[in-house]
């Protein structure tokens, strides 16, 4: 997948890389209606086409939004443009 930086999805616009795996990127974007960074995970367009990736993706943001543990960042939204899924994370899990 080629880099994102610059784009905007949804209301998160790619500020930069801070990881990558076999199955995605994770960029750091700006909310501006928050006035906040967030860690943005997408899933390339080309799986989107491959049989299950998608739903596979769909199923972890659930998942992971149920959760609430110290050692998980909160799912703060999910959404889908252009045949690209993403989910939206915290950049940080605040100590309580």
């Amino acid at each position: 997948m080629e880099s994102m930086i610059g784009q905007t999805l949804g209301q998160y616009q790619l500020v930069e890389q801070i990881g990558k795996g076999g199955m995605a990127t994770v960029y750091k974007a700006f909310q501006p209606s928050l006035n906040r960074y967030v860690a943005v995970k997408i899933l390339p367009a080309y799986f989107a086409h491959e049989a299950g990736f998608a739903e596979r993706f769909t199923r972890e943001a659930q998942a992971i939004a149920q959760l609430d543990h110290p050692n998980i960042l909160p799912v703060f939204d999910f959404g889908k443009q252009n045949d690209i899924s993403y989910i939206v994370m915290s950049t940080c899990r605040r100590a309580r």
